[in-house]
């Protein structure tokens, strides 16, 4: 009779119990496709992650194509191609090779909460080329017209070095994020949240706990357990009683 009784007792405590808590990990790594970046906070994937999984700015998709895809404040949207936590650095990508005249477009526009990498700014100067004789090395894709190619050059390069002979001097850049020898490739950085120092001890950066939506934290999710709160779960725990009341009236009563 004691066995019945214990056994009708675990029966109610499983009903009653469920798990709340989300493990801690819940912001975990996702991919769009098997070559994508591996996205967690303070990116997140769109409709992949939970709400506080993101920090404000941050949401990526996934399109069509499974390629990672960051939405910038410009009418124009780049893939991603790799995501530095620890430098906190993205690095994008033009599919169309077309990158440049579509900054000349956008430059003046405010990309926050990213701003471009400085250690990619370039002074440059454009040239107008005729297509008669290729005299340059480094032509602008997408800025050709009939019977001429735009060309690049650096700034700093000695004129009288260039061939130039059928070449007009359209004129200068100042501090664009444009490298020549990458011309599809786009690099930003972020400042806020700095999770560079998280990454760096081996740990996660997180918003905090019960703080606002700009607040972090470094957490070592390898040894976070999982929050547990105990509840009725309706039909189970309603049957798990009904049973043991049935074998507590089948227990004679103490004389």
């Amino acid at each position: 009779m004691v066995k019945i009784i214990i056994s009708s007792f675990c029966l109610i405590f499983l009903a009653f119990s469920t798990v709340l808590g989300e493990p801690q990990d819940t912001c975990k790594k996702l991919k769009c496709g098997d070559k994508g970046p591996a996205v967690h906070f303070p990116f997140s994937l769109k409709g992949r992650h939970p709400d506080h999984c993101v920090f404000p700015g941050f949401v990526l998709s996934c399109n069509e194509k499974h390629e990672t895809i960051l939405d910038l404040p410009i009418p124009f949207k780049f893939p991603v191609k790799s995501i530095d936590y620890k430098a906190q650095a993205v690095q994008l990508y033009d599919p169309e090779s077309c990158l440049l005249v579509k900054l000349l477009k956008v430059f003046n526009k405010s990309i926050s909460p990213f701003h471009f990498s400085k250690d990619f700014m370039y002074d440059i100067t454009l040239f107008n080329c005729s297509l008669a004789e290729r005299q340059l090395d480094e032509p602008v894709p997408c800025f050709s017209g009939p019977g001429y190619q735009v060309y690049s050059v650096a700034s700093s390069y000695s004129i009288e070095n260039l061939a130039l002979l059928s070449c007009t001097k359209m004129y200068n850049l100042s501090s664009v994020p444009y490298f020549s020898d990458k011309p599809a490739n786009l690099y930003l950085e972020w400042s806020e949240p700095n999770c560079g120092q998280c990454e760096a001890m081996g740990k996660m950066c997180r918003l905090k706990n019960n703080g606002t939506k700009s607040e972090i934290e470094c957490v070592d999710f390898s040894k976070a357990g999982t929050k547990r709160k105990w509840v009725a779960t309706g039909t189970n725990a309603s049957t798990a009683a009904r049973n043991l009341n049935i074998q507590l009236e089948a227990i004679p009563e103490l004389e």
